[in-house]
């Protein structure tokens, strides 16, 4: 069991804490805010609860949607982050993904804080083509892309590149994404479009 009781996280979402992993500095371990476990599930209607892996349900929505992409379009090239597995922590069940990092091997930028420090560039609209055309190919269902949840960074995979770290993986009742492939494509068209158009207008003028 990892302890991170003590620990302090390294970035904090509205539902996840992400804590350094202790003993591999390439490795992250996300874990779900005891608030949030109480707002989004003990306080949840009943049929919010009706998940068998409770809070943690996200982790098997995306921990499936890794392998979808991965079974799709192949392993280099996976536009999503690396899910490698789960550990018990003293804070509850954690899931280990790989860190996407810059090059001193600290956490890649958002998409966001990428084009607020350096603009909207030739090479931000050439990885965001790039990340497009990704997602496309491997099928992903992007649930909830926005620049906050994309990172521009590398991994044991390549890089710099953009990457998809949160978010992703089928969240409705009835799996309409997962059934038709033309359908997810039209609607990871429109979140994509989305969130081009509102990074280009919080860019900043350089």
């Amino acid at each position: 069991m990892f302890r991170l009781a003590e620990a302090k996280p390294i970035a904090t979402g509205h539902v996840r804490e992400v804590y350094q992993h202790p003993d591999e500095p390439d490795l992250l371990i996300k874990v779900i805010a005891s608030e949030s476990i109480e707002a989004r599930w003990n306080a949840a209607p009943w049929y919010r609860r009706m998940a068998r892996s409770g809070p943690y349900k996200d982790f098997v929505r995306e921990f499936r949607e890794y392998v979808s992409s991965i079974y799709t379009g192949g392993y280099d090239d996976v536009p999503i982050a690396r899910v490698v597995g789960l550990e018990m922590t003293d804070i509850g069940l954690g899931q280990i993904v790989e860190k996407v990092r810059r090059p001193d091997g600290g956490l890649a930028p958002t998409l966001h804080d990428w084009v607020k420090a350096e603009g909207f560039t030739a090479v931000t609209q050439k990885e965001l083509e790039s990340f497009h055309a990704r997602l496309l190919s491997h099928n992903v269902i992007a649930a909830d892309l926005h620049a906050w949840n994309v990172v521009y960074g590398e991994d044991s995979r390549g890089g710099p590149r953009l990457v998809m770290i949160d978010g992703f993986g089928e969240k409705n009742i009835i799996p309409h994404c997962s059934m038709n492939r033309a359908h997810n494509a039209s609607r990871t068209n429109k979140k994509y479009e989305r969130m081009v158009r509102r990074t280009k207008a919080e860019a900043p003028a350089l």
